[in-house]
């Protein structure tokens, strides 16, 4: 069982990540409807996500907004780095050695991918139990 905290937490979390995947679909489609190549239109809208869930999550899924930066970002960065990593693992594995469909095993990906990051997150990229982290004021 989680506690009300950490409840509260994972559903930010949960806001962020769907503020920005539907960046990352928004920016893709409509770069796409003009024209722009899906690779550089999906990589364009990925980075902008990328923005997106970062701040988010710095300022409100974990309350991180007193780390700097220098701490917070390539932490963050590397977070994202796995997690892309970890589902396109993942995935591939799934076509690979089974027969279950992308659109039936795809959505407990992203779960799992989810929940990982989450982790990783909380207790590494926007670790703030530690107050010789914080930031001078």
């Amino acid at each position: 069982m989680i506690n009300r905290q950490t409840f509260w937490q994972l559903a930010r979390f949960g806001v962020i990540g769907v503020l920005a995947a539907l960046t990352h679909y928004a920016i893709a489609i409509l770069l796409t409807n003009h024209g722009i190549a899906a690779g550089w239109a999906n990589l364009v809208a990925f980075v902008t996500a990328f923005w997106v869930s970062y701040f988010g999550h710095r300022y409100f899924s974990f309350d991180a907004g007193d780390l700097s930066h220098q701490q917070t970002l390539p932490r963050f960065i590397l977070v994202a780095v796995i997690g892309f990593i970890f589902n396109e693992t993942l995935l591939l594995l799934m076509l690979r050695f089974t027969t279950i469909s992308i659109d039936i095993g795809l959505p407990f990906i992203i779960i799992l991918t989810a929940a990982m990051t989450f982790i990783l997150s909380r207790q590494f990229a926007f670790d703030t139990t530690d107050s010789d982290k914080r930031a001078p004021r």
